[in-house]
């Protein structure tokens, strides 16, 4: 018996050395109809999901024997993004097949058919849109085994929801459900594909958001900052959430800014690798993918030791949401920048007949446009660093900054991106709320002193307290990279620096060094314009050229 099959047969509990009979794999399948088992697609996705091709009958080789083509079988993963406990399942297809004979050999087992199944390569399921069945597993980027494909079951316009054996319409259970918008209707809610990981507290204030949205609040856009981020409010017009659009970041197809990409350059977020320079404000990043990062702060903020805001994936649609320069006037350039130029090819008949089609363009109908970006809880505070001396924030406050700053090689941490809020057992003193993580967790490590604005700080040379060190040198950096692989699909580039800047932070820290001489000595640029290399883009060259 080969090793996959005996893993599989002990995952069915099955005895004996014989391989597991392909109608007992999927013997939690219901064949009465696949709007059932679109309903039990979590149940389903619970059994082991057969190596074979769907197309596979008795002539199949002996589990004894191994052949040559199965060594070149690519082994990917699928997921519900319905499943509260984010499980995957294995599967085994062609590297040449496309995603419709992905989609077949679903329906195989699943008694769904592919019409009624929506796959996507990324967590940004609305911003990757949907995996077209013509193109091929390699032309969506997807070569190496490991990768995991998000699997959505519709009817019709509407999502089915896994896990529920309720008799409820599709419909009915949209409109309670956090992780699905209503359809034609203004509202935001939960991304499917990070459910599992939103804190209860965060999915009952996108809640309130909708409500605010169903009462005719609109989403303001904040009147600072490169890309669109918009205010939501609750029921009571008080603001309870930020949410930064994917397309909204600069450089991205939809930013209200003026920041938009031109000759076709646009960013990423559609789930297929490009190494073709896009335009940044940053390098080492795309644009669309800042989004992503936020998220990653959030997570990776253990135990709300940086007291990084609640941050998750969400999906939202209201007409104030930016869309091909719909708010601009002529004087910010309404007719001459971006896709919606008027010299452009999408203008007039072929921007309409864009829109029909499903692309991102305003529709003349008043069709909403679905975006997906970070939903951020709304800090209240009474002003930022921008208006505050250091003198007035403890060294803790301080440290605990410095330390996530460090850790994800944030390149953008400015005076107005850490929030002040007074404390009221000490009033002469503040507590620091960090926000704006967008450029951190990138594919190079040139951060500036200039970037780190507590790098000058007293607070930053005196050492570490017993508080943080315990937390520094309690860190779980491989968990901490297989969670950002999996779940925001990081790449190795931005994984190892990640890697790179925990070891660094946790060996000074180990030595008794402060978190100045960890920053100036090793991670950072020092001299006055911040074009020379730091000794860890120093380490890292040399490491890659080796």
């Amino acid at each position: 018996m080969s090793h996959h099959t005996q893993l599989m047969t002990r995952g069915l509990g099955g005895g004996g050395g014989g391989r597991p009979r392909e109608d007992s794999i999927w013997s939690n399948c219901s064949s009465d109809s696949w709007l059932r088992t679109a309903a039990d697609t979590t149940h389903v996705l619970n059994s082991t999901i057969s190596t074979t091709q769907h197309n596979a009958n008795a002539s199949a080789p002996s589990p004894n024997t191994t052949t040559s083509s199965n060594n070149f079988d690519l082994k990917l993963f699928i997921k519900d993004v319905h499943d509260k406990h984010g499980r995957k399942r294995p599967l085994s297809v062609k590297p040449w097949a496309s995603i419709k004979d992905v989609k077949d050999l679903l329906a195989n087992h699943l008694h769904v058919p592919p019409s009624s199944q929506r796959l996507y390569f990324g967590p940004l399921l609305t911003s990757a849109r949907e995996l077209p069945n013509h193109r091929t597993l390699m032309d969506a980027g997807i070569y190496r085994n490991g990768e995991t494909l998000l699997l959505e079951i519709t009817r019709g316009n509407n999502v089915m929801l896994g896990g529920s054996s309720s008799g409820l319409s599709s419909s009915v259970q949209d409109s309670h459900s956090i992780s699905s918008l209503r359809t034609k209707a203004n509202d935001v809610c939960v991304s499917s594909s990070l459910l599992d990981l939103t804190p209860k507290s965060l999915q009952r204030l996108v809640q309130q958001a909708r409500r605010g949205l169903a009462l005719g609040f609109k989403p303001a856009l904040a009147p600072d900052g490169s890309g669109g981020s918009y205010f939501l409010c609750d029921a009571r017009k008080k603001r309870v959430g930020v949410f930064k659009p994917a397309d909204e970041e600069p450089f991205s197809e939809n930013n209200p800014r003026g920041y938009v990409p031109h000759d076709g350059n646009e960013g990423g977020g559609g789930g297929v690798e490009d190494d073709a320079p896009t335009e940044s404000l940053r390098q080492g990043i795309r644009p669309g993918e800042l989004c992503l990062r936020e998220v990653a702060a959030f997570i990776l903020d253990h135990d709300g030791f940086s007291d990084v805001p609640m941050t998750t994936l969400a999906e939202a649609q209201h007409p104030a949401l930016h869309v091909n320069g719909a708010n601009w006037t002529l004087s910010e350039g309404g007719a001459s920048v971006g896709v919606h130029s008027i010299s452009s090819p999408l203008s007039s008949t072929n921007l309409m007949a864009s829109a029909s089609t499903g692309g991102t363009g305003s529709s003349s109908s008043g069709d909403l446009v679905k975006k997906v970006g970070s939903f951020q809880e709304y800090v209240y505070a009474e002003c930022s660093m921008d208006d505050l001396s250091p003198s007035k924030i403890s060294v803790e406050e301080v440290h605990k900054i410095a330390i996530l700053d460090i850790r994800i090689m944030n390149a953008d941490r400015n005076v107005a991106n850490i929030m002040c809020q007074r404390i009221p057992e000490d009033p002469d003193h503040f507590r620091l709320i960090p926000i704006d993580h967008g450029y951190s967790l990138r594919s190079v490590c040139d951060v500036a002193w200039f970037d780190w604005c507590w790098l000058d700080w007293p607070q930053t040379k005196v050492p570490l307290g017993k508080k943080a060190r315990d937390y520094v040198l309690n860190l779980d950096i491989d968990e901490d990279v297989r969670l950002l692989k999996e779940r925001l699909g990081m790449g190795d580039d931005v994984l190892d620096y990640y890697r790179v800047s925990c070891m660094i932070l946790k060996s000074g820290v180990k030595a008794g060094l402060t978190l100045y001489e960890i920053a100036s000595g090793i991670l950072c640029r020092t001299d006055p314009s911040g074009e020379i290399p730091s000794k860890l883009e120093t380490l890292t060259s040399v490491a890659g050229e080796l």
